[in-house]
């Protein structure tokens, strides 16, 4: 059995390390450094007795883990390596598996997971030569060039692309993943979810950056335009072509074309999307000769393609080709931590666009905002907070700024149970979490009372169990005006 390497600065980070590989009956050696890892790594050799996977943290004294993590796979009998960080960040799980990492792991540990991939990857073969030449193309020429800068160049991503929920490290892990390659993308997720963007990221970090992102949204593209707007076409090949006139796929030459919304495309129209995937060539509306095109295809849906192929609308050859990799991404309701993550980022951002100054967010406001189920994603959440900065006046956005714009967060059994838990969850906010409970369900409560009884103050005070004085004070107190 090949043994693993632990690498890492940290004695007691080695010391756990160590008697998990015992616990899998792996055997082990350690390095406290970049330097030392190299020594064992070439003492050690290849064969079945070699390293067959480095747990290596990338924040070394004196060097870069993510420099010896391209030293590794530079070789032809490379071990698998397991990128290990502290820094749980969207950059270093993209630039890990970009650089060939095998998986990633944020610090601190989920042990019983480090225990079943010491076991895996120590009794797996080698990556071998087929994955190199995958991950390491030929050095010379334009193509090696952009390969040794897709090993040795930073991450870009988009700056909204947030989140450090274990759901979307997974997508972060899948977007480094599929960088490095050429095959098809299938993204799959519900509206809202973020899905060009991680098309866009994908295209980022592979060797096509340098060319054009082309996007497609075939769900907004009238049916008798689709063939045009995708394959373009000659100058009198319909009524109104005046002119030659390309398509996508040409506009996308050399980089990435992205089909959003690809369940919507018509199913007499596939069998010539499929054959311009399998041929790599189109043919333009009125066009007498095919001409090749060079494009990495991402493509997205929200509906259920496996579905529609069982329903008949849509082809399943088609499918299968679109989906060489698929990724699902998660709903934001599943992605733990990262509302307030983006709350805060959104907030930031409008504060500046929309009020010229910095603008917090309140412990209140986020105990509302944890409550609400969120069907519509980040781009509901990014809508809501926009039009709550639109809205405000001073420098805090507090819970009844938000919550008359997401009712749901404060209707229904489900959503006062998250509202609850999110406070018990959360650092307690000022006044304390009773205060900040009662604040964030007061105003929608008051102004659902008044709207019931259309306005009427003393039959709303009669609904909420209290004297009409009271109802008012609240209602100025809360800033609420007489309807």
């Amino acid at each position: 059995m090949r043994k693993v390497l632990i690498v890492d600065d940290e004695p007691s980070v080695r010391f756990v390390l160590a008697r998990t590989c015992e616990r899998a009956g792996v055997p082990y050696e350690e390095a406290g450094s970049a330097e030392e890892a190299r020594t064992k790594l070439r003492a050690a050799g290849g064969g079945r007795d070699g390293v067959g996977l480095v747990l290596l943290d990338v924040r070394l004294p004196g060097d870069d883990g993510f420099k010896l993590l391209g030293e590794i796979g530079g070789r032809v009998d490379s071990p698998f390596v397991v990128v290990m960080t502290a820094e749980d960040t969207m950059r270093s799980a993209v630039e890990a598996m970009k650089r060939g990492a095998a998986d990633y792991l944020g610090k601190p540990f989920d042990l019983e997971r480090v225990e079943r991939i010491v076991r895996d990857l120590s009794a797996a073969p080698p990556p071998g030569q087929a994955d190199e030449a995958a991950a390491h193309a030929d050095e010379r020429g334009e193509a090696g060039a952009d390969a040794r800068r897709l090993r040795e160049g930073g991450v870009a991503l988009p700056d909204t692309l947030i989140g450090r929920s274990a759901a979307m490290v997974e997508v972060y892990k899948e977007i480094g993943r599929v960088a490095r390659t050429e095959m098809t993308v299938l993204l799959m997720g519900e509206s809202g979810t973020g899905k060009e963007l991680v098309a866009r990221a994908i295209h980022a970090n592979s060797t096509r950056a340098r060319g054009p992102f082309v996007t497609v949204n075939m769900a907004a593209i009238p049916r008798d335009l689709i063939e045009s707007e995708l394959y373009g076409h000659e100058k009198g090949s319909f009524t109104g072509a005046v002119e030659r006139r390309p398509g996508k796929f040409e506009l996308a030459s050399g980089g990435t074309l992205f089909l959003d919304e690809i369940g919507e495309m018509p199913i007499e129209l596939q069998a010539k999307l499929l054959r311009v995937l399998q041929e790599r060539e189109i043919d333009r509306v009125g066009g007498t000769r095919p001409l090749a095109v060079d494009v990495r295809i991402v493509a997205a849906t929200n509906a259920d393609l496996a579905r529609s192929v069982e329903e008949g609308r849509f082809r399943r050859d088609l499918y299968y080709r679109l989906a060489v990799v698929p990724i699902r991404l998660p709903p934001l309701r599943e992605r733990e931590g990262d509302v307030i993550l983006l709350a805060r980022h959104f907030v930031a951002k409008f504060g500046e666009q929309l009020k010229g100054r910095p603008v917090a967010l309140g412990k209140d406001a986020e105990a509302v905002l944890l409550a609400h189920p969120w069907p519509g994603n980040v781009r509901e959440l990014q809508n809501v907070l926009q039009r709550a900065l639109l809205k405000l006046a001073g420098n805090r956005v507090g819970a009844r700024d938000v919550a008359t714009l997401v009712p749901a967060a404060v209707a229904g059994e489900r959503a006062l149970t998250g509202l609850v838990e999110g406070l018990l969850d959360a650092e307690p906010p000022e006044g304390g979490r009773y205060q900040a409970a009662i604040a964030a369900i007061e105003a929608p409560l008051i102004a659902a009372a008044l709207a019931r009884t259309h306005g009427n103050q003393l039959r709303a005070a009669e609904l909420l169990g209290m004297n009409r004085n009271t109802l008012r004070e609240r209602m100025r107190a809360l800033g609420m005006k007489p309807r």
